[in-house]
């Protein structure tokens, strides 16, 4: 299922259906409020937030570069309960990248389809969490009401998730954690171990998916296959992002001018990787199209036929990785490769990577940044997106090339040569 016809889905329905869920839950809440019963949320001690826990079950439907930022808490989640499955569930195009997390140990996957095949697969999907029985449900999301409702649905004895006052969702949750929309999301979504007295002021890094030797050499043997050198300065290129919102694109003929200026300007290039999603080859191509005939003969477009592994060890064997804000992005920064991005509708204080091997372009637009949980991520410029205009080509190329020969180590080609000219004479 796209993205985006899930957040039509949850705006067409989370609200209606959070208000049955919650009349459903009224008898309860009138039972213990006025009439003198108990509820467990209630009588709990504070003592108790490491009770036995068996079963655990973690909701994150949307990004890729969420899901990394979350593998922190993962981390600790599986370190306080050693004895725990932890269960995540996610949208198939997540799975891959779930299945190679150390932490988790099965995975429920959102089923595809058009929309009336989904809400027909809804009640199975319930059935198959509530057999589980789960002791605690964690909901990564912020503005989802659709992963409200499921996290209601699964049973879970506990159930932790975000309060937004704007995004009523039913008040469904056991306990609520006040989602900050100020605080990067990486130490944000650390804030739900807070009722389980698991948080810790640890600065979180996101974690690499797992692959093992074996792995990564099928993975290395297939991309020579598909042209990638084995030797020589590669540079990754992601033209895109994904469909959440695509106006966190930086104009592709501005990636076109940038590949065509890379070598001689900012560094020795010996091939540069483009890749996408299977859905985005279309857009790969449109830049590629764009690049002078002199320098395409170094450009590899790789969109939609590599996996995730077969990236993960692309972007370990490349020197750099340009890209927009994205999932790549993120499992680039897991990885210690340094990257360049590209911000607007988003601002990179919450979702950019930090540190002197990072270089993050931002314009601070005075509508930027547009994307936020009281919008439900929509961007409101419908594609004519300034934020992203304005970042110029002149000042990306100066920047670069003072950030890949102080902080990469590379140097532009005409340095390289000149340099070899030196030692030689």
């Amino acid at each position: 299922m796209k993205t985006r016809t899930m957040i039509r889905l949850d705006a067409a329905l989370g609200l209606p259906l959070c208000a049955l869920a919650f009349l459903a839950s009224l008898p309860r809440r009138v039972w213990v409020r006025f009439l003198g019963g108990t509820s467990r949320r209630r009588s709990r001690p504070a003592t108790s937030a490491l009770e036995p826990v068996q079963r655990i079950l973690v909701i994150k439907f949307l990004g890729m570069g969420s899901i990394l930022l979350a593998t922190p808490l993962l981390k600790r989640l599986a370190a306080a309960y050693p004895d725990a499955r932890i269960t995540f569930l996610t949208l198939e195009s997540n799975a891959e990248l779930v299945r190679r997390l150390d932490w988790v140990d099965d995975i429920v996957v959102v089923p595809r389809g058009r929309l009336f095949q989904l809400l027909l697969a809804v009640p199975g999907l319930l059935l198959k969490l509530r057999r589980k029985r789960f002791d605690l449900a964690l909901d990564l999301e912020f503005y989802s009401r659709l992963s409200n409702l499921v996290s209601w649905g699964s049973g879970a004895r506990r159930r932790v998730g975000f309060f937004v006052r704007a995004r009523w969702r039913g008040s469904l949750l056991t306990e609520s954690v006040y989602f900050n929309s100020r605080l990067p999301y990486a130490d944000a979504v650390l804030a739900l171990l807070r009722p389980l007295a698991l948080d810790t002021p640890e600065k979180p890094k996101p974690i690499a998916p797992h692959f093992d030797a074996d792995q990564e050499a099928t993975a290395l043997t297939r991309l020579v296959t598909l042209g990638v050198p084995q030797e020589g300065t590669l540079i990754v290129v992601n033209v895109n992002a994904s469909d959440l919102c695509v106006e966190r694109r930086w104009p592709g003929d501005r990636f076109a001018r940038l590949v065509e200026r890379f070598g001689s300007e900012v560094s020795a290039v010996d091939r540069f990787v483009f890749i996408g999603a299977p859905s985005e080859r279309s857009d790969v191509k449109l830049v590629l199209d764009q690049v002078a005939p002199h320098i395409l003969p170094s450009c590899l477009d790789l969109s939609g036929r590599t996996s995730l592994m077969e990236l993960t060890v692309l972007l370990k064997r490349s020197a750099l990785l340009i890209t927009n804000d994205s999932g790549p992005m993120h499992l680039a920064v897991s990885l210690d490769v340094p990257t360049i991005s590209f911000f607007g509708p988003e601002t990179p204080d919450l979702y950019g990577p930090q540190g002197d091997k990072h270089l993050v372009f931002y314009e601070r637009h005075w509508c930027s940044p547009c994307l936020s949980v009281y919008n439900a991520k929509i961007a409101m410029c419908h594609g004519q997106n300034e934020c992203m205009q304005r970042i110029e080509l002149e000042q990306v190329i100066a920047r670069a090339a003072v950030f890949c020969r102080e902080r990469v180590g590379l140097a532009p080609a005409r340095i390289a040569s000149r340099g070899a000219r030196n030692r030689d004479g």
